[in-house]
């Protein structure tokens, strides 16, 4: 049986997007995340979140193995600093366990899927590959 679900690359991509701009943080109890209200609201970077957000797309998220370790974002120059968002040298650090639950909701919807498709087969199935289609918006 094929089944569809709407969790792939882009929402990873849009919970960055919502922890930056500061809405993530309604969402932090049920992630787990920690709670940064307004994370970007009251820097001079949060004109730039388009930029940011692209650049996280790109590099950051694709690059991304390790919750244990700090995740940046390099979207600016030598001269873009604002140490009270951990912006230096036009780069945003996050923590890995914060970038970790962008990918939480994605993640687990692949394994409940999995988990589903094993509990509607009429026959015991043992999944050893599983194969991830998506397509990425322009």
């Amino acid at each position: 049986m094929t089944v569809g679900h709407f969790h792939g690359s882009v929402f990873v991509t849009l919970h960055a997007r919502q922890f930056m701009e500061g809405v993530f943080s309604v969402l932090s109890h049920i992630y787990n995340a920690r709670c940064y209200v307004d994370y970007l609201q009251n820097s001079t970077f949060l004109s730039d979140i388009e930029h940011i957000v692209d650049c996280f797309d790109k590099t950051t998220k694709l690059r991304f193995r390790n919750s244990d370790e700090p995740q940046y974002i390099k979207f600016g120059g030598a001269r873009d600093n604002d140490e009270s968002c951990n912006i230096r040298f036009g780069q945003l650090k996050l923590l890995g366990s914060d970038v970790a639950t962008f990918f939480e909701p994605s993640v687990e919807c692949i394994v409940n899927a999995v988990s589903e498709q094993g509990r509607m087969a009429q026959k015991p199935i043992s999944v050893r590959r599983c194969g991830l289609l998506g397509h990425r918006l322009p």
